[in-house]
């Protein structure tokens, strides 16, 4: 097994059985939250509104949130940081400019895959001084591993995340502090409800280290991820970080795409780009068509997807057409949305 999928694994299964230990328990109660345990899989979550199942997509009926608008604000892309920045200040983080999207001061690593990797392998470690105590970075990220979804899912191979990020002594270390934080951008800056956001437990692993985590879930659509890193593998067991690592990370296109609640992540991400690209190529979006389809298109994760085929049939079945008349709309579109996504992303690699 891939280590850090069997670490993940390992740290999820501890702090499920022992969550006052490991999560913001007194606030998410404070704020009238419920601890449940997803009937579809198996994941414990919390939200105000009790449901047999997650928010998960797979297990909630796929993206919830189009033409069924959850939040009160519209933010265009750039809005989205400008917001985020500025809220997070009044909160007490930083806000710094994004570090290169070619990782050439961590061993490990080609390119920076995520906002903690600006600060991966030393900061995190203790033995260099972060920039800024705590931050908020816009840092834009290289990530081959989606590149089939890329035009289907709503997936990216560059993005911005949004980095919530604190480098604490372990006496000074405030969960608690954090997630409320994080609240308080999704309802200030987003015009978000807590009643409308499903957190669930998860671990995450990256660049050597580990940790539990808070996945945000709102309308199916995955907004953030909140990690307690605490851990690193020296190759034979987990060992504790010297510092406690809060490590937040949430798309900016993805939080562009909610707010405005419609349409797809690239048409939120790229407004006047797929507009000349519609225009260049003469593929246009079928408005009724793309209406009925997007709420399924969490489905073609092809990372996660065991076969492709079988999703598309099972679409295809859903919407009442025919797998050949679903692909001959949809694909022509995947291909323009990834064309936006390959080049910026080459652009800033």
């Amino acid at each position: 097994m891939d280590l850090t999928k069997h670490v993940k694994e390992q740290i999820k299964k501890e702090a499920s059985a022992k969550p006052e230990r490991f999560f913001p328990v007194t606030t998410l109660k404070k704020l009238g939250f419920s601890r449940h345990h997803c009937a579809t899989c198996g994941t414990y979550f919390w939200n105000q509104q009790p449901s047999k199942v997650c928010g998960d997509p797979k297990c909630s009926g796929g993206f919830r949130f189009l033409d069924n608008k959850i939040a009160t604000k519209t933010l265009t892309y750039t809005e989205v940081w400008k917001q985020f920045a500025q809220i997070h200040k009044k909160l007490g983080y930083t806000p710094i400019d994004r570090y290169p999207v070619v990782s050439r001061w961590n061993p490990t690593m080609d390119f920076t895959i995520a906002s903690v990797a600006a600060f991966q392998p030393y900061v995190v470690a203790g033995e260099v001084e972060p920039p800024a105590n705590p931050l908020v970075i816009p840092q834009f990220c290289l990530r081959f591993n989606d590149v089939d979804s890329v035009g289907l899912s709503g997936h990216f191979t560059g993005f911005v995340m949004l980095g919530e990020l604190a480098f604490m002594p372990p006496d000074q270390y405030d969960k608690e502090k954090y997630v409320a934080d994080y609240l308080t951008w999704l309802q200030q800056g987003m015009g978000l409800q807590n009643k409308d956001i499903t957190i669930h437990e998860d671990a995450w692993g990256g660049g050597g280290n580990y940790g539990c985590s808070l996945e945000f879930f709102l309308g199916g659509l995955e907004i953030g991820n909140q990690v307690y890193m605490t851990y690193f593998h020296d190759g034979k067991a987990l060992k504790p970080l010297k510092i406690n690592v809060l490590d937040m990370g949430a798309g900016q296109e993805r939080a562009a795409w909610f707010t405005q609640g419609k349409g797809t992540s690239y048409d939120a991400t790229f407004p006047h780009v797929m507009k000349k690209l519609y225009e260049h190529t003469g593929v246009q979006p079928d408005a009724d068509f793309q209406k009925k389809f997007m709420p399924y298109s969490s489905y073609l994760n092809m990372d996660e997807v065991e076969d492709a085929n079988k999703t598309w049939e099972m679409i295809a079945k859903k919407l009442q057409v025919p797998v050949a008349a679903l692909q001959s709309k949809i694909l022509p579109l995947a291909a323009l949305y990834s064309i936006a996504d390959h080049t910026r992303s080459l652009l800033v690699a």
